[in-house]
């Protein structure tokens, strides 16, 4: 069977190394912010090739005004899954952090559902860990905590947080270490 139409620079060969992502991260009114994944290459061998590929795509970045990132991973698309699903999990951070303040600040004590997947809430406390699980459409995909004054969240705390409950609920945790290379 032949390609019916042309295959734009997508590499399907796994090959380790490091990667270079542009992205454009766009922060939307009314939505989630999303990054989107503009372009990715190995980055290359040789000292001096690698340089001058560097300086190119740094150039090339700064007058489209979007980002280079580098990445350890083992293809093109791993790349881009990389820098989507670390950017997902910042904004994931940001919001839970929100959640948990908004609820210090208000003086209420209890627990608190934690969507893992965008770290947003119901806006509701409950009484204990039950009530908040059994309140959920999908109990699984949450994540409860106490509300203290005695215990705030930074947003790195929140970022490592949901990053460790993801993997806890894919289930590639061994010994507390993720084993999907995520």
């Amino acid at each position: 069977m032949t390609p019916t139409g042309p295959v734009h620079g997508v590499d399907l060969i796994k090959k380790p190394g490091i990667y270079l992502v542009i992205v454009d991260d766009d922060p939307c009114e009314g939505r989630a912010p999303q990054r989107r994944v503009v372009h990715v290459e190995r980055q290359a061998d040789d000292p001096l090739e690698r340089q001058l590929q560097w300086d190119e795509l740094t150039g090339d970045c700064l007058e489209a005004g979007v980002t280079l990132l580098k990445y350890q991973a083992v293809s093109d698309a791993h790349a881009a899954g990389m820098a989507r699903r670390e950017y997902a999990l910042a904004y994931a951070a940001l919001q839970m952090r929100e959640v948990i303040d908004a609820h210090l600040k208000s003086g209420s004590t209890g627990w608190v559902a934690i969507r893992i997947a965008d770290g947003s809430s119901d806006g509701q406390l409950y009484a204990d860990y039950t009530d908040a699980w059994n309140a959920q459409v999908h109990p699984e995909g949450c994540t409860y905590l106490p509300i203290s004054p005695a215990a705030p969240w930074t947003a790195r705390e929140c970022e490592e947080y949901l990053r460790f409950m993801g993997h806890l609920r894919h289930g590639c945790m061994v010994y507390g270490i993720p084993t999907c290379g995520g």
